[in-house]
Order: C-alpha cells, then structure tokens, then sequence
C-alpha cells in the first residue's frame, strides 16, 4: 500500500472515531438535557400540589368557622337548645338580648276588617316587629290557650319524658264533670308522659292535665305556681294562671300580647314545637287501648289545608273556647319564603262547634307575603 493511501486509512479511521464520540457526548448532553427537564417537572408538580392543599385546607377552615359562627345555643327554661342557622346574622348580643338580623322589609300590609274576633295581635318573629295590633292589651280569657304554658312548664320540669304515669280515673271524672274536654286516657292506664303532653295539646284534654300536674308537682296548685312563675320569668305582666286547664275563672286571664310572648318563647324549644306542630298522633298500646288512642289537634282537624293559596304554612296553632272567652287561637305561620309569624286572637262569637278563629287565621295568614 502506498504512503498517501495508508495516510488517508488512517484520517478515516480517526474521522469515525471522532465522530463516535461526538455522538456519544451529544448523547450524554440529551440525557442530562432530559433529566434537568424531568427534575424540574417532578418540582413544578410537587410546588403545584403543595399550593392545591393549601388552597383547600383554608377553604375547609373557613367553612369549619362559619359552621360554628352559625351555631346557636337557645337557653329555655331548664333545657338548652342548639340549633343551626344559615340565615345571615350581623351580630348577637348575650349581655342585652339583642340580636341584628338581616333586613326583612316593611312589615305585611294586613286587612282585618272581615275578621271576626275583637283582640287581635300578630308579629313577626325574626325581629318582633308588630304586624297587627287590636286590643292587644286587653284582659281576655284565655280558655285553652292556657295548655301552651301546661306543657311547656311540663317540658321544662321532666327529665325524661319516655317515664310513664298510670291515670287513676279520677283525672277523667274531674274533666267530665266539669264537662271539659278529653284525651280518652282510662284508670289503670299506664302511659309515657309524651303521650300525655299530646293529649293535652291537640284535643285539649283536661284529663291529660290533670295527670301531668300530678306527675310534676303532686297537684294543680301546685302546678299552677309554676305557670305563673313562668309568666313572669317571660314578661307576662298582665297574666294570672288559676288553673292548667284554661276553664272558666274570672282571676284566670291574660291578653293576645302576653299570649303571643308566651309562644314566641315556646316554639323555641324543639319538643314543644314538634308537639305544637302535629296534626294527628296515636299514643303507645296500653293494656286498656291496646291500637293506642288517635288524637287529632283541634287546629288542623278543622282547616281544609295548612298550606294556603299565597303559599304561607299554619305550622300549629292552641285553640279556646269557653262562652265567657268566646273562640280563640294561638297560631303560627310561615310566609311562603319562610319567615315566621305569631298570631294571637280572641273573643270570637259563635257556639261551641263554629270555627270562627280559624277563619279569622286563614284570612290573615293569607295576607302574608307571596315568593
């Protein structure tokens, strides 16, 4: 082989050599290249995810704060209630009572010229704004309205309301005498003091105050000395209990205003309105009612619908009758977007079976603001 072709073998051979490694230092630079890349990913991923956490951890913080700002704790009587509240509370005060809510508007426009009964008081209950005022102040009797306070002082008084109470008939005896309404409960009767407080609500059933009294205080004088402390304790000043019936007793009054105090303080409490509220209801079997006994309230039983044309809701109601107190109703309602009225009348005429007060109701309820 000659020289120069010898030469030329050899520039080729280190042409590929060098070339080789060329290929192989790109190589090596691509791979640090895409491992810088796949490093740098790996801590955009990491600081991504780290900020999401972040971000949810304070959304579930501040949705924990305002679950809590919207608990609230209710004080009645004996018992404490807690309940929830999503509405839009600015602030609440417990040193004075007061509380600033959100702006409900002027108060409903009412026509009362086609209602029957004489003392008529409604309000709104989230800010206690008065709706309608007739009377308001005047000395009624209040006939069975009373049984609001009987059981609410019973609620306030038993510990455990699954505890029974066995009648000994002479509950029956007196309310028949005295020709007073009736739950139905007989002697040798054993029942669960709720059922008790059924019976006395909704078919106002003096038998089933007289039972209650018994099993609280031992007697109805003594019982009564817990309504009327409980009047005054809620700012009934113009209200004297002689009885937990509400029969006829010239020293036994109040007026629409008292009353209306009377079951805006009620309501708050959970038990007495899930009873306030029932339409129907059937006590445990006992061994002398051995389906148990159906009890309808005196309210529901005599409307054709609770919910109105103006989509307002008759959540409950106590009806009265006496021929001195005249027909009467303590009622609640809500407005088809919820918000709550009192309404309180009395000294409607009519004989026993008419339902005047339940007219005078419908006719204001239906008044109320439509959605």
């Amino acid at each position: 082989m000659r020289p120069e072709e010898r030469d030329y073998d050899e520039n080729r051979e280190e042409r590929k050599a060098r070339k080789a490694r060329e290929r192989a230092l790109k190589r090596k630079i691509l791979l640090i290249i895409s491992s810088i890349v796949i490093v740098l990913a790996i801590i955009i991923v990491l600081v991504l995810v780290i900020l999401l956490k972040g971000r949810i951890d304070a959304e579930n913080n501040q949705i924990g704060s305002e679950a809590v700002t919207s608990l609230s704790m209710t004080y009645v009587g004996d018992k404490t209630v807690f309940s929830s509240s999503d509405e839009n509370v600015t602030s609440n005060s417990s040193t004075n009572g007061s509380t600033e809510t959100e702006d409900l508007g002027p108060v409903p426009t009412i026509d009362i010229s086609n209602v029957s009964s004489p003392d008529v008081y409604m309000v709104r209950v989230k800010d206690n704004a008065q709706v309608l005022d007739q009377n308001s102040t005047a000395r009624i009797y209040p006939a069975s309205m009373t049984k609001i306070m009987t059981v609410l002082v019973a609620i306030e008084h038993i510990d455990d309301l699954s505890a029974t109470y066995t009648f000994d008939g002479t509950e029956f005896n007196t309310a028949y005498a005295q020709g007073a309404a009736t739950a139905g409960f007989e002697a040798g009767e054993t029942v669960p003091v709720l059922d008790i407080l059924y019976g006395i609500m909704l078919p106002s059933g003096a038998d089933a105050c007289y039972a209650i009294c018994n099993y609280v205080s031992g007697s109805e004088a003594d019982f009564v000395t817990l309504m009327n402390q409980k009047a005054q304790e809620i700012g009934m000043t113009s209200t004297n209990f002689v009885n937990a019936t509400g029969l006829q007793d010239e020293n036994h009054y109040s007026t629409c205003q008292d009353m209306a105090k009377l079951l805006e303080y009620a309501v708050k409490n959970e038990t007495f309105k899930t009873i306030f509220s029932t339409h129907i209801y059937t006590t445990k079997a006992t061994s002398v009612h051995s389906a148990g006994i159906a009890l309808s309230s005196t309210t529901f039983v005599n409307l054709a619908s609770s919910t109105l044309d103006n989509g307002a809701t008759i959540v409950g109601g106590k009806t009265g009758y006496t021929d001195e107190a005249g027909h009467c109703l303590a009622s609640m309602a809500t407005d088809a977007n919820g918000v709550e009225y009192i309404l309180v009348t009395a000294g409607a005429a009519g004989d026993v079976n008419a339902t005047p007060h339940i007219n005078d109701a419908v006719t204001i309820y239906s008044q109320l603001p439509a959605a």
